[in-house]
């Protein structure tokens, strides 16, 4: 009987002594992840930032070319106007240099 006791005692102590060194590593498994977990998260927010800066980025040029766009058809219409004006004075000149030749 006491054979029996002591076996089953030191049963229980080596279980005891498993679950401790379970529990350790556990333990050491779960501040590893939840470091990791924390750089993650710091990284997310790092790239999240970076997305929104770009997407800042790329809705002021997207209103600078649609200014750059307006600019160009109001120079367009410029110019179509001046080379209107200019033939029209060509045409005069020349309807008055007909005049005076007749």
């Amino acid at each position: 009987m006491e054979a029996v006791k002591k076996q089953g005692r030191s049963f229980e102590d080596g279980k005891s002594t498993a679950t401790s060194e379970d529990h350790r590593a556990l333990t050491e498994e779960i501040a590893t992840l939840k470091a990791r977990i924390k750089n993650l998260e710091s990284e997310s927010e790092a790239k999240g930032s970076k997305a929104k800066s770009l997407e800042s980025e790329v809705e002021a040029l997207k209103k600078q070319s649609e200014g750059f766009l307006m600019e160009y058809d109001r120079l367009l219409k410029d110019n179509q106007n001046l080379r209107s004006q200019l033939e029209a004075i060509d045409q005069s000149s020349l309807h008055a240099e007909n005049k005076k030749s007749m």
